[in-house]
């Protein structure tokens, strides 16, 4: 079954290389044409980079299914930038009347989670969802198709687990472990965050 869907992927794949071709044939056959088409494409990458530049600002999504996680679209390449808007999403996160929704696997319920927002090449047929699946869905553990966040460890950026503080238990305190890669890079302490009750569902 794989190898007939490869052989189907690969004959969309080369009958569209055949009509690129075609067209690129036919555009270089007139000036004309050349003019309009380098129009085309210099107005596209305009409209690409200013997209790139101005649009697409790193913000967070909050799971619909999962309270505790959060994914980062468009994250900065400065890692402390990332770092600094994760930690004082951790601190809005706990001063929100927040409600447990279900838990994620193999994690506590005292933390909170932050992954790159993923989402795979729509043509490719055989790869994983990505992260933006566990935006409305839960996590799918078995069966023929698995969806679990343990499968996208190189898009962790950080994750935070938290407890009363020792010397205000009406406060809470807890690390911070920031990742980059799948590799962990950073250790930062957060102490004495403000916390409100949660509101079982």
């Amino acid at each position: 079954m794989e190898i007939v869907l490869i052989i189907i992927l690969l004959s969309f794949i080369g009958f569209w290389v055949f009509l690129l071709f075609k067209l690129l044939k036919w555009i270089l056959k007139k000036k004309k044409r050349k003019n309009i088409a380098l129009t085309i494409l210099s107005i596209l990458v305009v409209s690409f980079i200013i997209n790139h530049l101005f649009f697409k600002k790193m913000h967070f999504i909050q799971s619909k299914v999962y309270n505790n996680l959060y994914l980062i679209k468009y994250p900065e390449k400065d890692q402390n930038n990332v770092q600094q808007a994760i930690a004082q999403k951790i601190r809005e996160h706990l001063k929100t009347n927040h409600k447990t929704g279900k838990k994620l696997a193999y994690t506590g319920d005292n933390g909170v989670f932050f992954y790159e927002y993923y989402k795979h090449f729509p043509m490719a047929l055989f790869q994983d969802a990505g992260t933006y699946y566990f935006i409305e869905n839960e996590e799918d553990l078995g069966g023929f198709v698995s969806e679990e966040l343990g499968m996208y460890n190189e898009y962790l950026l950080a994750e935070f687990y938290f407890e009363p503080c020792k010397t205000d238990v009406t406060k809470y305190c807890g690390e911070v472990d920031y990742f980059y890669e799948g590799d962990l890079i950073k250790k930062e302490t957060l102490k004495n965050l403000e916390f409100k009750k949660v509101n079982i569902k």
